[in-house]
């Protein structure tokens, strides 16, 4: 196997034969000059060639060393092309997006076909999935992820944040009417699925237990809204997630009361995959459908 020098050595050697001058190729590799000077003198000793000529007016190239810088020179900027392209993005295969079968249901493919129109070069691939998938391992390039944020290590950024409110098909809340909050619930079915905050809004509104006329139970939210859509019970409401019923009123808001829960949906990624266009077209992209349903001042 043929040897090679230090690579430290060629480092120094090249970025003071390209820079000009010791200080400014310190500068360059964030080290001081005594050691650059130091890199190079043992370059020197290891080929057994001097490169430099040391002046009172400062360092020059040899003959040597003129030969040399160029052949140095098309190694680190092959090097460099060769590292540009094991890290560039694969833009081959579709933007991957992991998200759960609620938010892709509820929040992105009502509002989808913006992202589509604005960049109808990008593929996508939706992952959909209630796993916390592997970034770093390239699962996934960006995720939809419930919770209150804070995964280590990734980029986080909230873009739907929940109150809920229990809601209910118009024809119910005609039977509920007059009732105070504990009658009704009491006298109606109550909708849950898994992952529900029936709790935290009923602590707001002073009911420590009660016992309903019967429940549903369900994983799938959007099989629970229907419930409620289909006046098979109340189901607790999400904001952002239950808008289109309730605008198109098949769904109403029966109590005032509305609960923050704290929790909600980010877009997480990694800070290195922001070099891939698609991901950084997705983020924006995100971030301006949060603006646009901000309320206005």
């Amino acid at each position: 196997m043929r040897r090679l020098p230090s690579l430290r050595g060629l480092q120094a050697f090249e970025a003071v034969a390209r820079l000009g001058n010791l200080a400014a190729a310190a500068e360059f590799l964030g080290i001081t000059g005594s050691a650059v000077s130091h890199r190079i003198r043992g370059l020197e000793k290891e080929l057994g060639v001097l490169l430099l000529q040391r002046s009172p007016k400062g360092l020059s190239l040899t003959s040597a060393g003129s030969r040399y810088r160029e052949g140095v020179a098309g190694a680190f900027a092959e090097l460099g092309r060769a590292t540009a392209d094991l890290l560039a993005p694969d833009l081959s295969r579709p933007l991957t997006i992991s998200l759960t079968s609620e938010v892709g249901l509820r929040w992105l493919m009502p509002r989808f076909h913006r992202f589509r129109e604005r960049h109808p070069d990008i593929d996508t691939a939706l992952l959909s999935t209630y796993e916390v998938v592997d970034l770093q391992a390239g699962e996934a390039d960006v995720a939809l992820r419930y919770g209150k944020g804070g995964w280590a290590g990734e980029e986080v950024v909230p873009f739907l944040k929940f109150s809920v409110s229990p809601v209910c098909a118009p024809a119910v809340r005609e039977r509920i009417a007059g009732m105070s909050p504990l009658e009704a619930l009491e006298s109606q079915v109550i909708i849950r699925e898994s992952y529900h905050d029936w709790a935290l809004w009923l602590e707001a509104a002073g009911i420590d237990d009660f016992e309903p006329t019967g429940t549903l139970q369900f994983r799938d939210y959007s099989m629970a809204v229907a419930a409620a859509v289909a006046g098979q019970g109340i189901v607790l409401g999400y904001s952002g997630y239950v808008d289109a019923e309730v605008a198109a009123g098949l769904l109403v808001q029966p109590f005032e009361l509305s609960v923050l829960t704290g929790k909600g949906y980010y877009l997480v990624y990694l800070s290195e995959r922001l070099a891939d266009p698609r991901v950084r077209a997705f983020l924006d992209w995100v971030l301006s459908e949060t603006e646009a349903a901000a309320p206005q001042p």
